[in-house]
């Protein structure tokens, strides 16, 4: 969900990669940013995000704003729905915000997102913005008190059969 406004930042600007950040994840901010610098619109495609999967490949996806506020598709849910398609699990997100006066911001999923994400990639790290610095967290610290239906919760994430999950990787709570 854009958050690109004309007023002040309350976030750190985002000026190279942040410190911590690892070559894969240096990856991911790259290829979040290549899309903003290819596809931004103000107002229409002001985030992009990259999802690394566990087979080493990189998708991506383009925040598409529509008239209709909720029929808006974030970028990470974008990004997301190709991850699934490829039947590979996500092992790290990046989102990217670039404002209208140009500069570049690292951001968190929104709660929807957040959600998906909870569903479909519980295992992932996820880099937010922490006070003046940015930090990879886990999916699941996104939304620490999230509520899961039971149904959904007894068949577990959506993570294909033999499919490798990440070292370190919490187990999935059912």
């Amino acid at each position: 969900m854009s958050d690109g406004g004309s007023h002040p930042s309350d976030r750190p600007v985002l000026d190279g990669s942040p410190s911590g950040m690892d070559a894969g994840d240096r990856e991911l901010l790259l290829a979040a940013t290549d899309v903003l610098d290819r596809r931004y619109r103000t107002g229409v495609h002001e985030v992009a995000a990259a999802l690394r999967l566990a087979d080493g490949s990189v998708v991506t996806g383009l925040h598409v704003e529509a008239s209709a506020g909720r029929a808006s598709v974030c970028a990470e849910s974008a990004a997301l729905s190709a991850a699934v398609i490829s039947g590979s699990p996500v092992v790290s997100v990046v989102g990217v915000l670039r404002r209208p006066g140009g500069t570049m911001h690292l951001i968190e999923p929104c709660g929807v997102c957040a959600e998906l994400l909870g569903d479909h990639a519980p295992h992932a790290r996820v880099w937010v913005a922490v006070a003046d610095g940015f930090s990879a967290v886990g999916v699941a610290d996104l939304l620490p008190f999230r509520r899961r239906r039971s149904a959904r919760a007894a068949s577990g994430p959506a993570v294909p059969s033999g499919a490798a999950v990440p070292s370190g990787a919490a187990t999935p709570e059912v």
